[in-house]
Formats: C-alpha cells, sequence, structure tokens
C-alpha cells in the first residue's frame, strides 16, 4: 500500500547558469550506453531503495523507473548521464528536454549508498543542468517526496525554488 505523498518540485532558472565542473577524484562522468540498461536500473533502484522515504512506494517506483528508462535511453532528446568508478557504474541522472511527467530530470540524482556524500551527486546535478541548458531549455524541474534526501541535500543546490504540495504528473503513469 503506498502512503499519502506530498510532492515538491524544484525549478531551476538555467538563462544564467554556468558552472565551471571538475568531477571529485576517483570519479569520471560521461554518456550512458544502450548496452548498460539494466545497469542502470539497478543503481537507480538501489539509490531509491536507500532512503527510508521511498521504502513503502519501492514497488511503484520498481514499475515506473524501469518503463521510463527502458522507454528513453538511447532516445534523441534524452541523455543518460552515468558516474563511474573503477569503470562500473555508481550513479545515474536521466535527463530529458521535455517528458509527460512534466521534469526533467527522469531518474533524479541518484548515487549508490557506498559513494554518496563525496560531491558526487551535486557534480551530477551541475552536469545535468549544464546539458538541460545546452539543449536550449531557460527553466529545468524535478519533482520528489518532501523530506526525501534528494529533497532536503540535492535539490536545494544551486538555486532552486522549492514549491511543496504540487501535483506530479509521473505518480499518474
Amino acid at each position: 500500500m503506498t502512503k499519502n505523498v506530498i510532492w515538491v518540485r524544484h525549478t531551476w532558472n538555467l538563462r544564467d547558469f554556468e558552472m565551471r565542473l571538475t568531477a571529485p577524484e576517483g570519479y569520471i562522468c560521461n554518456p550512458a550506453s544502450l548496452h548498460e540498461k539494466q545497469r542502470i536500473i539497478d543503481v537507480v533502484l538501489s539509490a531509491y531503495g536507500s532512503d527510508p522515504i521511498w521504502q513503502t512506494m519501492m514497488t511503484d517506483i520498481q514499475r515506473r523507473i524501469t518503463e521510463r528508462i527502458n522507454t528513453t535511453l538511447g532516445g534523441a532528446h534524452y541523455i543518460y548521464i552515468v558516474a563511474r568508478s573503477g569503470g562500473e557504474i555508481i550513479g545515474v541522472s536521466g535527463v530529458a528536454r521535455e517528458h509527460r511527467t512534466d521534469q526533467n530530470l527522469l531518474t533524479g540524482v541518484c548515487v549508490l549508498p557506498a559513494h554518496q556524500r563525496k560531491g558526487l551527486g551535486r557534480y551530477l546535478l551541475g552536469l545535468s543542468l549544464t546539458r538541460l541548458k545546452q539543449m536550449g531549455l531557460h527553466e529545468a524541474q524535478v519533482y520528489t517526496e518532501s523530506g526525501s534526501l534528494a529533497d532536503r541535500k540535492i535539490y536545494p543546490l544551486f538555486g532552486s525554488r522549492r514549491e511543496e504540495g504540487v501535483q506530479y504528473p509521473g505518480a499518474r503513469e
């Protein structure tokens, strides 16, 4: 059973967004390839599963995220940025010029628990926002649950505007 969720939308103004990005030491980030699909799904689900706030929704999240990645990875208006350590994918951020969920961060910023709190989430978010600006967007947004790790630690970065109690179109997927 899914609990009542209080959705939050974070929105960034990309018009003046510019960042000099440097990956945290020991990590490289680059675009994902189609043959990495299952690893991407696994990393995203592991990252969601590491945040206690999502525990009661993991069945729905698994269904939605798997379908979303399956239908967007490799598509013309989507980029999946993966973070690697020792050649293995340990972080993911899927971005979209537009998507039916009304958000530009398709997967959210997802980092395996062993690699969290090392600056990688910040780097992936900055890189994602940079890519979205390069795609011609003037604004980017993402939805998350109020109080989630992403809501508290990642999405406030880079001057996002936070709105609580919004309707999330992706919840109806």
